[in-house]
């Protein structure tokens, strides 16, 4: 059983700072030390030192590091009743608009970002939304640009996409092939994908709608605080911002800036 002492854990992140300019200090320790034990066994590697000798001789090992930190767990329609009261909001207040701008912080393998397509092209919004999907899983962006997922996946998928929604056929949006299935990319016709890291780099401004959900929970609470104020900023006035159901986070949101809008979807809105 490989164990990693607070020490190692800190010397490891300030070296991967030092040398990279990545700062993992602020994640949560626990979830930080999982990960890095998992890398550990998959790399057949015994400690902290050896780990650190593999960065050093193998170029480009950061970017499979990175990719293996942020390994991300989701799925189309997770939580379908987010995505109902999202239905409702757009038909409600922004099929009115012009147009509108949308910020996938955090997409992963993009379910959540071809989600929203399936809402967008159910309501035909395509002509008035523009969105941003941002990563810093290099793998996990190129997968979401594909949009091809194994059929177990699907099977989840669907599952959740029936929770939400009756009376359309979830297979309309995808074509199977054999042990996989691939998105119909109209999904994401709107959809700009970019690698970001939410604690190093800035972030744009303009947006309507943020999505940033169960990424947080990888971060302590200062930088927790730090991206909600920077979210913030980013929203237009009376924006949207919409966390995870795993982000236990919701003491941490001023009421100053935000008003709870949605208990069980997680709604915030900007005041």
């Amino acid at each position: 059983m490989i164990d990693i002492t607070d020490e190692e854990m800190g010397s490891l992140t300030l070296s991967i700072l030092k040398r990279y300019g990545i700062d993992f200090t602020c994640y949560e320790p626990k979830s930080l030390r999982r990960r890095i034990i998992r890398i550990l066994n998959k790399l057949e590697l015994t400690s902290i030192h050896e780990l650190w000798m593999h960065f050093l001789k193998t170029p480009n090992f950061i970017s499979v590091f990175m990719n293996e930190i942020s390994v991300g767990m989701t799925s189309m329609f997770r939580d379908p009743i987010l995505w109902k009261q999202m239905k409702i909001k757009l038909e409600a207040e922004f099929i009115q608009k012009a147009n509108f701008w949308v910020w996938h912080a955090g997409c992963s393998t993009g379910e959540e970002v071809y989600t929203l397509g399936i809402l967008v092209d159910q309501l035909k919004l395509g002509s008035k939304v523009s969105a941003l999907a941002t990563d810093f899983n290099i793998e996990a962006l190129a997968e979401a640009q594909a949009g091809v997922y194994h059929k177990i996946k699907m099977i989840e998928n669907e599952k959740n996409y029936k929770a939400y929604c009756t009376t359309t056929d979830f297979r309309n949006y995808f074509t199977a092939e054999a042990t996989e299935a691939k998105l119909n990319l109209s999904l994401i016709r709107h959809v700009k994908f970019e690698y970001h890291n939410l604690i190093t780099d800035s972030f744009k401004s303009g947006f309507d709608i943020i999505f940033c959900r169960n990424v947080m929970i990888y971060f302590d609470s200062i930088a927790k605080t730090r991206m909600i104020d920077k979210f913030y900023d980013s929203l237009n006035e009376g924006g949207y911002f919409v966390i995870g159901f795993f982000d236990t986070m919701s003491h941490l949101i001023d009421n100053r800036k935000f008003k709870l809008v949605d208990e069980q979807a997680k709604i915030f809105q900007k005041i």
